[in-house]
């Protein structure tokens, strides 16, 4: 009679093959790291860098957005401070500029973000060209060729910002760039308040195109941004509608959320805060308690 086999090869198969797979019932982890704008943390007295970075530190942020490049080593000082990090930095790409259409700067603080989560965020303009304007791309993708494989060269990312009336002004154009540019460390950021504004202007809805937009966005995704807001404006002012803190406003947030998330988006999720009257540790607070509720919402679905 032959021995009979040990089981344990078959039960260790089995081990290693579960492992592999979620629990039942376990939880949705949202692990992005979630930052302010710079134009929110500067209101109600917090003057300086340092009393900025403190002030995120103990609501819980994750660190910051720089606008523009001077001043980046004492920002990123005061941050590194305070257990924070600046994650994305504001700098203007100008197309009517042929002879040098960015601040030469951009490449020394490529240096000083190497190893970093910072990535730049490239907001393209013109004056001569109308924005969306796909005749012009073979203007641009060498001048963002040029400036990824600069920042390649330090393994840093660089993103394309979506704003309304700026050569890249909407998501769709973001895409369509990033493609042509085919560059492993160029994308894009979602940007929330200007998706809004430019489906306003366009009178289209934008609760039924977002969701084919996020999909098709995926490829090229390094950054959402998120904030309250009103689908419609209220005021002449639109960005009273389109920019409240988070938690406000009659856009569902969390379910914009959750569209990326559900896709698989790891990425960091910006706070706009721009033209906020509140004091920034008031909105700054409210916003974060959201973000919380938005984490734990999350982590309950199914």
């Amino acid at each position: 009679m032959k021995p009979k086999a040990p089981l344990y090869p078959l039960f260790l198969i089995l081990l290693c093959c579960s492992c592999s797979l979620p629990f039942w019932g376990q939880e949705n982890s949202v692990e992005n790291p979630f930052f302010s704008f710079n134009t929110g943390i500067k209101s109600g007295g917090y003057d300086t860098l340092e009393e900025q970075a403190e002030l995120l530190k103990n609501l819980g942020y994750d660190g910051v957005e720089k606008e523009g490049l001077d001043g980046f080593a004492a920002m990123q000082q005061a941050m590194n401070n305070q257990g924070l990090a600046i994650y994305t930095n504001y700098v203007r790409v100008d197309l009517d500029d042929a002879e040098q259409p960015y601040d030469p700067e951009l490449f020394t603080v490529f240096k000083k973000i190497e190893g970093r989560p910072t990535m730049i965020w490239l907001h393209v303009v013109s004056k001569k060209y109308k924005p969306s304007s796909q005749e012009n791309d073979d203007l641009a993708v060498p001048i963002l060729q040029k400036i990824a494989d600069k920042a390649a060269e330090y393994g840093v990312k660089v993103m394309l910002y979506p704003h309304i009336n700026f050569w890249i002004e909407c998501a769709e154009d973001a895409i369509r760039v990033s493609k042509k540019v085919n560059r492993r460390n160029l994308g894009m950021t979602f940007n929330l308040c200007h998706f809004l504004a430019h489906s306003h202007r366009e009178k289209l809805d934008p609760l039924e195109k977002f969701p084919e937009l996020a999909k098709q966005s995926i490829p090229y995704l390094f950054a959402i941004s998120l904030n309250g807001a009103d689908i419609n404006p209220t005021s002449e002012n639109i960005w009273k509608s389109f920019i409240q803190p988070l938690g406000d406003g009659n856009h569902n947030a969390y379910s914009y959320l959750k569209t990326f998330l559900d896709l698989g988006f790891k990425g960091p999720v910006g706070l706009q805060t721009y033209g906020i009257q509140q004091p920034s540790d008031v909105h700054l607070k409210k916003s974060i308690a959201t973000w919380q509720d938005f984490k734990k919402k999350y982590a309950s679905s199914k």
